[in-house]
């Protein structure tokens, strides 16, 4: 009886961690109310470790703004020169955000730079 009830506490012990490092894990994705996504090659995007095509993207942040309720997403180092990011990565954040009615900046540093439909 005392094993079970040690295994049953190290169970509920261990799910509530996990719990709660998912939520860090997707928190870190989203800083002052705006999803912060990252360019990766091929045209694809990472936001909370996973990696996405722009329609996937699309799905994925209409998704956090009626979840997280957030307001803007923020292209990290979208245009800096060391940046993977293409053109078309701005011009597809860019329109994801117009089209969701959300802000859209590019981050160098700690300067965020508006991002607008071209």
């Amino acid at each position: 009886m005392h094993s079970s009830l040690v295994k049953v506490k190290t169970l509920l012990l261990l799910l509530v961690l996990s719990l709660f490092l998912a939520g860090l894990a997707h928190a870190g994705s989203i800083r002052d109310g705006r999803a912060v996504v990252v360019p990766a090659k091929q045209d694809r995007y990472t936001i909370d470790s996973y990696t996405f095509g722009k329609a996937e993207l699309f799905g994925y942040i209409s998704d956090l703004k009626e979840t997280k309720k957030i307001t803007g997403i923020i292209l990290k180092n979208g245009r800096s020169e060391d940046s993977h990011a293409t053109d078309e990565q701005r011009h597809s954040v860019a329109s994801i955000g117009n089209t969701l009615q959300l802000e859209t900046f590019t981050q160098d540093g700690k300067e965020l730079t508006p991002l607008v439909l071209e």
